[in-house]
Formats: C-alpha cells, structure tokens, sequence
C-alpha cells in the first residue's frame, strides 16, 4: 500500500467518526429530554476521541506527510463542514 493511499485511507476513517460524532450532536439538541441530550452528548464524545485517535494513528505511522486528498475523502471532508454548519446554526437557535 502506498503513502498516499493509507493517507486517504485513514482520514477517510477520521472523517466518518467526525461526522458520526455531529451527527449526535444533533440528536442531542433536539431532544426535549436531558438524560437523552446527556446520552447523545457521551456517545457523540466517544466517536469524537475515536476520530481523534485515528488522527494520531495517522501521524505517528505518516508523520508529517501531507499527501493529496482523493476524491471520496474530499466529500467526506464537505459532508463534516457542512453538517458543521448546521450543527452550529442549530445549537444558536437553541441558545
């Protein structure tokens, strides 16, 4: 396997556990109960240091290799900062 391919690879991975973490985020905001925001929040947590550790996964075996993007990590990186987006437009509408 190439560089460049586990590059792609990994944050790939990164990616999704990113966009499943604000997925409960979400969740968690619009629920009416504290104890599910509560449950929401520690799952969404939980994914969030899932993709942190690929992160770091992704450094210690690349280093500072930076490679090129392909095209699905690209439309991962988009879905995260678009549902980022939405994620913090919500929680304002809350507050």
């Amino acid at each position: 396997m190439r560089k460049l391919d586990l590059y792609n690879q990994l944050k790939q991975e990164q990616y999704k556990m990113d966009i499943e973490a604000l997925r409960w985020r979400i969740w968690a905001v619009k629920s009416d109960d504290e104890k599910t925001q509560a449950d929401y929040d520690s799952i969404a947590e939980r994914d969030e240091s899932e993709a942190m550790g690929i992160f770091k996964a992704c450094n210690a075996v690349l280093g500072d290799y930076t490679g090129k993007l392909n095209d699905e990590s690209v439309a991962l990186l988009d879905k995260y900062i678009e549902m980022r987006t939405q994620y913090r437009k919500l929680k304002a509408e809350v507050a």
